[in-house]
């Protein structure tokens, strides 16, 4: 194991505007060299896939801090399943799970493909459109917001506030970052307490009124409902906007990508699961093992805090071929990519954001034969995860 005392002192430079844009050599490095890395801070780093794999889902690995406490902004939505272990965890899921079955998640992207129809169908002359906006946010928003039947105005503020508490994440904050946090939290937990109010006086048949129906049956508190609400809803277009408006950069990009995608709808899955492993919207997950465990040889105590590089991983030549290029054929055992989390705390959402990723993406194919960059995009990455922010885009209408 090499410590942040002995290794070179640019190995993980969490703050490097560099790093966060593109932190891949730096973690060819880490995989190579120090795939179990203690920071100064305690922290420990794991990076290959292997590693990542099997200790990240072990039952010990809880996401509360020792003693089961909840620190910093993200504590306000600690009464839900992103603050339980199992069998809490596993019980307040239920709630949810139901909702996004397979079956019913057909049932929402419909509402993902009408939404993206519309925005195409709003294109001028020259085919110019906001497409992490218009063809990546607001469709997955709105199918959220239809899922929980809640109101769909008003999303730029959620995105914005959603990137505010996403930087309480980060591996060093810095001063303001959790004061802009808690204010953001407080916005989405002061929107959606009007929205349940309102529920209560016109309810209706979504995931909100059965939520607001657990709790009359006691299944579930005011406050617990609150904060699951906030955090599907205020997540809900994040996530899946972000593999989204990836995949159209990639199009723009690759137009080979982009015209085997149009011709053969036999290769659109393994193509959105090939983005989805090149561009994790969630680059790390945070775990602290309630027992001592051992990786690599590396003794990690009880209580430490372990950082389970996801995005790394998903990149480890020793499961992927050729990590860093596109390659959709890649054979099943080697396809197999992490961005969702694993074990008990992977991604609710995962089904309905792949489902909602190759619905846009299809209906995009069908309709566009061609898709430019008017500019760069702009991003706001950190060293947690990733984000657009715009990305201005030409479309050409199929013929």
């Amino acid at each position: 194991m090499t410590t942040a005392d002995t290794a070179q002192d640019n190995l993980l430079p969490w703050r490097d505007p560099e790093f966060r844009l593109a932190p891949w050599p730096w973690y060819q490095r880490l995989r190579r060299d120090h795939p179990v890395y203690k920071m100064a801070d305690g922290t420990y780093i794991v990076s290959r896939y292997s590693d990542v794999s099997e200790f990240a889902k072990l039952p010990s690995m809880s996401i509360l801090e020792p003693g089961g406490v909840v620190t910093g902004p993200w504590a306000a939505l600690k009464n839900t399943v992103l603050s339980m272990d199992p069998p809490e965890h596993t019980a307040m899921r239920r709630h949810s799970n139901r909702w996004f079955t397979p079956k019913l998640v057909k049932r929402w992207v419909e509402v993902t493909e009408a939404v993206t129809n519309e925005a195409i169908d709003r294109l001028g002359a020259d085919g110019e459109i906001e497409a992490h906006r218009e063809l990546a946010v607001i469709p997955t928003h709105v199918t959220m917001c239809r899922v929980f039947q809640l109101p769909e105005d008003n999303v730029d503020p959620v995105i914005d506030a959603m990137n505010d508490v996403m930087v309480a994440l980060i591996a060093e904050p810095q001063p303001g970052d959790w004061d802009r946090a808690d204010a953001s939290f407080q916005y989405l937990l002061d929107r959606c307490a009007g929205m349940l109010a309102d529920k209560r006086r016109n309810p209706g048949d979504g995931l909100a009124d059965e939520m607001l129906a657990a709790v009359d049956r006691g299944e579930m508190t005011e406050r617990q409902v609150l904060e699951t609400v906030t955090l599907f809803w205020g997540s809900g277009a994040p996530n899946p906007g972000y593999l989204i408006a990836a995949g159209i950069e990639e199009f723009a990009r690759n137009p080979q990508v982009f015209g085997t995608y149009r011709s053969d709808p036999s290769t659109r899955k393994a193509i959105v699961n090939e983005l989805i492993r090149m561009n994790n919207p969630e680059i790390s997950i945070v775990r602290f093992p309630t027992e001592d465990v051992e990786i690599r040889g590396v003794q990690i105590p009880a209580g430490s805090r372990i950082r389970f590089m996801l995005a790394s991983a998903n990149r480890d030549p020793e499961v992927f071929e050729h990590p860093e290029e596109f390659d959709h054929i890649r054979p099943p055992e080697a396809s197999r990519n992490l961005a969702f989390g694993l074990g008990p705390h992977s991604c609710a959402g995962q089904v309905i954001s792949r489902a909602e990723t190759e619905t846009v993406l299809t209906a995009i194919a069908e309709r566009i034969d061609r898709i430019e960059l008017i500019e760069e995009p702009t991003v706001a990455h950190t060293d947690r995860a990733r984000a657009y922010l715009k990305m201005p885009v030409r479309l050409s209408p199929a013929r």
